[in-house]
């Protein structure tokens, strides 16, 4: 049975293959929402091919570590003096963060703070040279290299020395180098796969002594790591990554509990002017923009751990919510037509 639903499914992708997406900068995560996303920590298979209408099945990936990312604002972390120019900041565990800008344009990483080591020493390290992550609109096709550069330092003495410092910049190459259909246990996707190419260089240097603040350098190394991830209109994070360690051996492969949200039949050129308000919500939830032919709506809500809140059949244009807990939800519509329209998210606040 689970072969001929897979195999349906590829067919029905295979009649749709001119099924492209585009991401831009709604797609992605905003402050509130938190992030369910398993880790196959031995990978046994590889990331797949590259171009057109590809098909990357995952199904059998393993779930070995569950990891929730919270995107918070930067006001709430303990580091919002050193990170004042970023949009947000993601955590894994309320002790260390990572910061970032977010617009119309682009998503760039801005440096890293917290105990980062795992060993109860604070470190900051705001990037002097910001990673871009994405350019909007991201297509298939799309490519840009940028630099970037940090610095840290830390206690020296599990290497008998009294500080160590790290300086480390890299040149990223980035690739949006496929589309296609993606499948991973949670579900299936029309996604865009997006190949990294990053050489870096580290520079490491030491103080012998706090008496002697002089800087000596103990290490120089180079090195090239290739990783992929792929994208999806509903992914708030990459739906999916893979990547090796540092002798090019699988690592591990990462993907996402949010829902898919089926995108064939969507005219991504097309405008769409449904959208949903207020934002946020707290007792109704209406729609506008709705195609004037139609009938009526069928309506499901998600949350962004994957679960199915609520599915309906709308005949008026608002919805009662006050039954909903607060937090972020993704609604996807179709008409009685069979017209899909592009997901949204909209949060819930009491």
């Amino acid at each position: 049975m689970k072969k001929l639903l897979l195999s349906f499914t590829i067919a029905l992708f295979c009649f749709h293959s001119n099924a492209q997406i585009s991401l831009i900068s709604t797609d992605l995560t905003s402050i509130g929402d938190n992030i369910l996303r398993y880790i196959d920590t031995i990978p046994t298979y590889g990331p797949g091919g590259a171009g057109a209408n590809q098909t990357w099945d995952f199904s059998s990936a393993v779930n070995d570590t569950l990891n929730n990312t919270s995107v918070v604002s930067v006001g709430s972390t303990p580091y919002s003096s050193t990170f004042s120019g970023s949009t947000y900041a993601m955590t894994n565990d309320n002790n260390s963060f990572l910061y970032f800008t977010h617009n119309t344009n682009t998503m760039e990483t801005t440096g890293a703070a917290g105990d980062l080591l795992g060993t109860g020493e604070i470190i900051e390290a705001p990037f002097s040279d910001a990673l871009t992550l994405h350019q909007f609109p991201r297509t298939y096709g799309s490519n840009f290299d940028d630099t970037y550069a940090f610095q840290a330092e830390a206690d020296g003495s599990a290497f008998n020395v009294y500080r160590v410092r790290l300086t480390h910049s890299g040149h990223v190459y980035d690739t949006t180098d496929a589309y296609g259909t993606l499948i991973t246990p949670t579900g299936t996707y029309d996604a865009l796969r997006v190949k990294s190419t990053d050489y870096t260089t580290n520079v490491i240097e030491v103080q012998i002594s706090q008496f002697v603040p002089v800087w000596t350098n103990f290490a120089t190394t180079q090195d090239t790591s290739v990783s992929y991830s792929w994208h999806a209109k509903e992914e708030m994070l990459a739906i999916a990554e893979y990547s090796y360690d540092s002798i090019g051996n699988p690592k591990q492969f990462v993907y996402s509990t949010v829902p898919p949200v089926t995108t064939v039949g969507v005219d991504e050129n097309a405008s769409n002017d449904f959208s949903i308000y207020p934002q946020p919500a707290s007792d109704r939830l209406c729609m506008k923009g709705l195609p004037q032919s139609r009938a009526g709506m069928n309506v499901e809500i998600y949350s962004v751990a994957g679960g199915l809140v609520r599915k309906e059949y709308m005949t008026d244009n608002c919805m009662d919510v006050s039954d909903l807990r607060s937090g972020m939800y993704v609604l996807r519509a179709m008409t009685s037509e069979g017209v899909l329209q592009k997901p949204m998210k909209f949060s819930v606040v009491r």
